[in-house]
Parts: structure tokens; sequence; C-alpha cells
């Protein structure tokens, strides 16, 4: 009986294989190749879609904020925007406790009230009739401006200070009300 592990049994086995396997393995090797090419660029094409697509459609359905001067300015600052640049002061020279006083800027199309001689949590608060209400508190020093808040050509709007119930105050609740019509100066 002839050994089934002699060499020349064994060359001739690995002659046949490289022979019958080979066209195969490298029909496989240029398919796995092909197969990871398409891989790449799929997942390269999944990748860009995925990441871009998203952003632009956001961008583009997403609606886009008034800007200021205009609606934008609604309950924004006026020095942060440049609306104190052109604005006008209405301030009451009399009986006025804590000059409180409005500002209006015609280019920007808003009003803002201001408190200049308060107390640290003394508030500032102005309505325009018709629109928004915009109020703050005196941190420390002794102004204070609320935000803006957006008026037509003709407009009415009301100011006030209120002081603390902190300290005692030799003054109560002070309003103002101005309008368009009003005595606006630089």
């Amino acid at each position: 009986m002839a050994n089934p592990f002699s060499v020349e049994r064994l060359r001739n086995l690995g002659s046949s294989l490289r022979t019958s396997a080979a066209p195969r393995l490298r029909s496989a090797w240029e398919w796995i190749r092909a197969s990871a090419r398409n891989a790449v660029i799929t997942a390269l094409a999944v990748a860009l879609v995925g990441g871009v697509v998203p952003v632009l459609l956001t961008h583009l359905l997403t609606p886009t904020e008034p800007e200021c001067p205009g609606a934008g300015c609604d309950g924004k600052s006026p020095q942060t925007h440049g609306c104190a640049a052109d604005a006008v002061t209405f301030e009451p020279q009399q009986d006025n406790p804590v000059r409180l006083h409005l500002r209006y800027s015609k280019h920007c199309g808003v009003v803002w009230a201001r408190v200049l001689q308060a107390k640290a949590g003394d508030a500032v608060t102005q309505r325009v009739d018709g629109g928004s209400a915009q109020s703050a508190v005196v941190e420390y020093g002794q102004d204070r401006f609320t935000d803006m808040s957006v008026v037509e050509e003709s407009f009415s709007v009301n100011a006030c200070a209120v002081p603390s119930t902190q300290e005692s105050r030799t003054w109560d609740k002070y309003c103002i009300k101005a309008t368009d019509k009003s005595a606006w100066s630089e």
C-alpha cells in the first residue's frame, strides 16, 4: 500500500490545487476588492448625504428671525443692537424723583425706558399701547434701562419707576406717558 503522505503525492496534490483553485481565488479576490471599493463609495455618499442634507434642510425650513432694526428688536438691548445711537429722549423735568425717561429710536422703530437716579432693587418698566412690555431691576449703581419694544409710526407708551420695598423711599411709583408727538429731545 502506497503512503498517502508521500512527498510525490503531496507535490501532485499542491500542483492540482494551484491550477484548479487559482482562477476561482483570483475571481473571489477581485469580487472582494470591487465590493470593498463600492462599500467605501457608498459609505462616503451616505455620510455626505446624512451630514449635509439635514443641515441644509434645517437652514431652509427654519423660519428666519426678524431683523433689527425692525420687529427683530423687540426684547433686545438698545446698546448691543445699535439703536441708542440715534435715539431721542422724553424726560419730564418737574417732580421726576429718579430721572425716569423714555428713549425712542426712529431708525430702529423702538422705545425703551431708563432710570438714572435709582437705587439697587428699584424697577423700571415700559409698556407700548397695543404692543409689548419690558421691565428691568437696578442691580447695582443708579441707572438701568429696559429692553426695547417695537412701535409703529404712531404710538403711545407708558413708563414707570417702582421703588424697592427693601428700604424706605421719599417717592412712590412714578409713571410718565409719551407718544410719537411728545417733545422728544436729542
